[in-house]
C-alpha cells in the first residue's frame, strides 16, 4: 500500500461515523458493511493523490505560488497517456470545494461546565477548511490550502525503525534546550516504531506464505541493527545525562515552573521502555533469522473456515473427498427437523457448557477422562422434575425464573436453562416451543435483567393435545400459527 492508503485506512471508518444517521440511544447496534459508490477502481483517488503530490513538490519549488492546469496535466499525463482535461477538472472542482465537518471540543470554561448538563461539557463545533486544493476564480491556476499541505505531509510520514534514529537524536536536543516535556512524546513515537515492526515481525513468523515482506526483512537486516544500535547508544547517553548534577540543577528549576508534578524518573522511564523494547525486537530478529536459516518457520495461524468455504464453493473437492466430508458433516437422519430459534436468539448466550482451561492434546491413549460437562450434570439432576413439572403445564421462561429453575449446584445454570428452550430434544422428544408475542422483563435475585421481545414456553402443545392447557399468557386461538413447529429441511 502507498502512503496515501495508509492514511486513507486510518480515517475511513472515521468518516463513517461522521457521516452515520444513526440515532443516539437506539438499541439496533449491528452495523452492515458500507455500500459506497463509484467506479471501484481506484481512478479518481489515483489521480487525486499524483495531484496532491505534485503540488507539494511545486509549493517547495515556486514558495506556495499558484501553478496552471497545463502543467498538472503534462505532469499527470507521464500516469495517463491518455487523460482527458476533463477529468482533471473534475478532481480540480471536487478537492477545491470544502465539505463541512461537525466535531465536539471540550468546553473552554471548565467551571461553568460542570454545572451545565452532559452535552454542554463538549462543546459542538464544525469548520468548513476542508478543502485541499484552492483554484482562482479568473485564471483556473492552482495550488495547495494549508489543509492539502498538511494532509500530503500527514500522508507522507509513514513510521519506520529505520529511520527512527533520528527521533532518538531529538531527546538529546530536547535535554540540551531544557524542553523536558517533549521527552516522552519523542520515545513514544520510537516505540509505535519499534512495536510496529516487532508485530510485523511475528506477522512473518505466523505465517511464512508472506515472502515479500520476508524477503524485505532479509534485504534490510543489516540496516535495521545498524539502528538499532544507534538508536540505543543515543539513548544511553541520554540516560547517562539525566544523572549529571547540572542536568539535575537545570531540571528542578523548570520543574518549579510547570503547573504539573514532574519527577525525573518519569524521563528516566521512558527511556528506559525503549531500550528494553530494543532489546526484545533485537532478540525477536535474531530468532527469525536463526528459524529462516535452519528451515524451522512454519505455519502458526488460526485456520479461517469462511474463507476455506468460499474456496470449496468456488472449486469443489474431488468426489471421493466430497462424500467424505457429507458422510461426516451431514444430519444422521434424512428426516432431521429442526426449529426456528430466531425469536430466542437475543436470549441465548455463546456457551452450552462449563469453560475448560485444561490444554487440549490430541493422545486418546492417555487422555484422562474428561468431567461431564455442565449442561449434562443439569439434564441428568434437574430434568425428571422438568418433566414432571412440564406434564402438568407449559412452563413459560418468565415462570421457570421466578421457579428458580436455573439454580443448580449452588450456582447459576441460565445458559442450560435457556438450551432447553432452544432443543427441546434435552428434555423429551414430544415436547414443542410456543412462542407468544408478549414481551417480558425479570430481574434476577444478583441483580441481572432478563428482557425478551416475545415469551417462549415449553409444551405438549401439538403432540399432545389432550395435555393441560396452555398459559393465560399464550392465547391458543393463535399460538398453533405462532408455534416453531419442527419443519423438515
Amino acid at each position: 500500500m502507498t502512503a496515501w492508503s495508509k492514511l486513507l485506512v486510518a480515517t475511513t471508518r472515521l468518516i463513517d461515523l461522521h457521516d452515520s444517521g444513526h440515532e443516539p440511544g437506539s438499541p439496533f447496534v449491528q452495523v452492515n458493511q458500507e455500500q459506497r459508490r463509484g467506479l471501484r477502481d481506484g481512478y479518481w483517488l489515483d489521480l487525486g493523490c499524483l495531484l496532491l503530490d505534485y503540488l507539494l513538490d511545486l509549493d517547495f519549488a515556486t514558495n506556495s505560488a499558484f501553478v496552471s492546469q497545463a502543467r498538472c496535466l503534462n505532469h499527470l499525463r507521464e500516469t495517463y497517456p491518455e487523460l482527458p482535461h476533463d477529468d482533471l477538472v473534475f478532481v480540480i472542482n471536487l478537492l477545491s470545494t470544502p465539505s463541512e465537518l461537525h466535531f465536539r471540543q471540550p468546553s473552554p470554561l471548565p467551571d461553568e461546565a460542570e454545572d451545565a448538563d452532559e452535552s454542554a461539557a463538549r462543546a459542538r463545533r464544525s469548520t468548513k477548511r476542508t478543502a485541499l486544493i484552492e483554484k482562482q476564480g479568473q485564471t483556473g491556476q492552482v495550488r495547495l490550502t494549508p489543509s492539502g499541505r498538511q494532509a500530503v505531509t500527514l500522508a507522507s510520514q509513514v513510521e519506520d525503525l529505520l529511520y527512527s534514529e533520528y527521533d532518538a537524536a531529538k531527546v538529546l536536543a530536547a535535554l540540551a534546550r531544557g524542553d523536558f516535556a517533549r521527552i516522552p512524546d519523542i520515545t513514544n513515537q520510537i516505540l509505535l516504531a519499534i512495536r510496529a515492526l516487532t508485530q510485523e515481525l511475528r506477522r512473518v513468523r505466523e505465517n511464512p506464505t508472506r515472502e515479500g515482506k520476508l524477503s524485505a526483512l532479509l534485504d534490510n537486516e543489516r540496516h535495521y541493527h545498524n539502528a538499532l544500535s544507534s538508536i540505543q547508544q543515543t539513548l544511553l547517553d541520554a540516560r547517562a545525562q539525566l544523572a549529571t548534577p547540572r542536568l539535575m540543577e537545570r531540571f528542578d528549576a523548570w520543574r518549579e515552573a510547570q503547573p504539573d508534578d514532574w519527577d525525573l524518573r518519569v524521563l528516566s522511564g521512558a527511556i528506559g521502555r525503549v531500550l528494553t523494547a530494543i532489546e526484545n525486537l533485537s532478540r525477536r530478529l535474531s530468532e527469525l533469522l536463526a528459524d529462516i536459516a535452519e528451515g524451522r518457520i512454519q505455519a502458526m495461524g488460526v485456520v479461517d473456515f469462511q474463507d476455506l468455504a468460499r474456496l470449496l464453493l468456488a472449486s469443489p473437492p474431488a468426489p471421493r473427498l466430497q462424500a467424505a466430508l457429507v458422510a461426516r458433516m451431514m444430519p444422521l437422519h434424512a428426516q432431521a427437523c429442526f426449529p426456528r430459534v430466531a425469536p430466542l436468539v437475543p436470549l441465548l448466550e455463546s456457551r452450552r457448557a462449563e469453560t475448560g482451561h485444561a490444554a487440549l492434546v490430541f493422545d486418546e491413549q492417555h487422555d484422562a477422562k474428561p468431567e461431564a460437562p455442565l449442561l449434562a450434570r443439569f439434564l441428568e439432576a434437574r430434568g425428571p422434575a422438568l418433566r414432571q413439572r412440564i406434564q402438568r403445564a407449559p412452563l413459560s421462561l418468565p415462570e421457570a425464573l421466578e421457579e428458580g429453575w436455573h439454580r443448580f449446584e449452588e450456582g447459576d445454570c441460565l445458559a442450560q436453562l435457556l438450551n432447553t428452550f432452544v432443543d427441546t430434544e434435552l428434555l423429551d422428544p414430544g415436547l414443542t416451543v410456543g412462542i407468544d408475542a408478549t414481551p417480558f422483563e425479570l430481574e434476577l435475585d444478583d441483580g441481572r435483567r432478563i428482557e425478551g421481545a416475545v415469551t417462549p414456553a415449553i409444551g405438549f402443545f401439538l403432540q399432545a393435545p389432550e395435555a393441560a392447557p396452555l398459559p393465560q399468557a399464550i392465547d391458543p386461538n393463535i399460538a398453533t400459527s405462532r408455534i416453531d413447529q419442527d419443519e423438515p429441511v
